[in-house]
Formats: C-alpha cells, structure tokens, sequence
C-alpha cells in the first residue's frame, strides 16, 4: 500500500483535466465509485493521476496492468485485422479495469507516444457516460500533455532514465521513512 504520491503526478494541469471528467461524471450520474483515474503513455509511464485517487491503490501497478491491457487490445486489433482498437475492459469481482487510447502525442526526435486513461471503478460506474466524458476530454488532455514540460520529458526518457526518476521519486516518498531508520 503506498499512501504518499509524489506532486508531480496529482498537481498537474493534466490533473485537472482528469479531475473535471470525475467531478463531471458524478454530477450526471450519482452513480457508481472510481477508484482512480491515471494517464499514462503505451509504456506505463505515469503522466498524471486524479488528486482524489484511492490512496489504498498501488497506482505504479496500476498504470503498468492498464498498459499491459492496451498491448494485449492491440495485438487482438493484429488478430481481428481490426483498423482501431476502441476501448478494453477486464472485470474483477466488483470492480472494472478500464484503458482508452486517447490518441497520441508528437514527441520532437522521439516519435509518437501513445496516451492512455486508465480508470478503475465498481460495476456500478455507467462506463457509457465515461466514454462520453473522455471523448469530450480527450482532446484537452492531449493538448496539455504537449504543453506541459515536466510531462514532454517524462515521455521522452528512455528506460535507464525512467529507473533514475522512480528513484528520485522514491526518495521524495520515502525520505521521511529512511532519515528514521538510519
């Protein structure tokens, strides 16, 4: 369980983006909880989480089974000789995995990255109004991902870089932790 989430991923403008579509849900619906709503890129880096995410979710798992998921939709789209992959969806007991491609975001020098939200909620969620809301969203969510620095490097790392930021962020988690051990 980590309860400590660097503010980095929740004080974002992309946050805020994530953040209106669960306020927004909630206002038509009154139904159903989620969890938590994380973007992320194809590789499981984490762009952004929504600031009333479920402090009891390990949202690095998270981001890594949503990616997982969206590699499994797309080869399916190879299987099915499918142009788009829509949505994909695993159920577990009472709650829903859910993991959208939104598009992708142009990367100076480094291609294209894939941007995914990945939202898991109860049963009861109406994932008919999610999809509203994120097709609604999408484009705002892209256009802040492009504009956000912090975000462009992020996607922009290689996998030696990523292992340096996890540690750096893994200190600012657990520093208070580590200055009681030692």
């Amino acid at each position: 369980m980590i309860n400590h989430i660097p503010k980095v991923l929740y004080k974002n403008s992309i946050t805020e983006v994530l953040d209106d579509i669960r306020y927004n849900y909630g206002k038509l619906t009154r139904r159903g909880y989620i969890y938590g709503l994380i973007a992320i890129d194809q590789d499981a880096k984490i762009i952004a989480i929504d600031s009333r995410f479920d402090r009891k979710l390990n949202y690095w798992d998270l981001s890594s089974i949503g990616a997982a998921l969206y590699g499994v939709a797309r080869q399916g789209q190879d299987f099915f000789e499918s142009d788009s992959l829509e949505k994909a969806t695993i159920i577990y007991n009472d709650m829903r995995l859910f993991v959208k491609s939104i598009g992708a975001v142009e990367l100076q020098k480094k291609g294209k990255r894939d941007i995914l939200v990945v939202l898991l909620s109860d049963n009861e969620v109406n994932l008919g109004v999610i999809f509203l809301q994120l097709s609604k969203f999408a484009m705002k969510i892209k256009e802040e991902i492009e504009q956000n620095q912090s975000a462009q490097r992020m996607l922009k790392m290689s996998e030696r870089e990523i292992k340096e930021h996890i540690k750096e962020l893994k200190k600012e988690i657990f520093s208070d932790k580590l200055g009681s051990i030692s």
